[in-house]
């Protein structure tokens, strides 16, 4: 389970093994095991094996403190994968 301070402002990483920067990814956490709605899907720039989002205060997402659930999306037509990356716990 990957650990983030509230107070932090860093990049959550998720490794892909088949990924690539011409696969659109997008990166969604959430305070449920349930499927992200389309609005809780956010860009996520590939980086040399992982898909990447910065997260914390000041960014697209910014997390009270919690145990959350990080998804990945990749759109390559005609698919559009959709992964449980994990659980990710915001706090103190």
């Amino acid at each position: 389970m990957a650990t983030v301070p509230a107070s932090s402002k860093e990049y959550l990483h998720i490794p892909v093994e088949d990924g690539s920067a011409s696969i659109p990814g997008e990166i969604a956490v959430i305070s449920s095991c349930a499927e992200p709605a389309d609005s809780d899907w956010k860009a996520a720039t590939w980086d040399n094996g992982v898909y990447k989002l910065l997260i914390g205060p000041g960014t697209a997402l910014a997390l009270a403190a919690g145990t959350y659930t990080a998804w990945l999306r990749l759109t390559a037509a005609p698919e559009k994968v959709v992964r449980r990356s994990g659980p990710v716990r915001v706090g103190p």
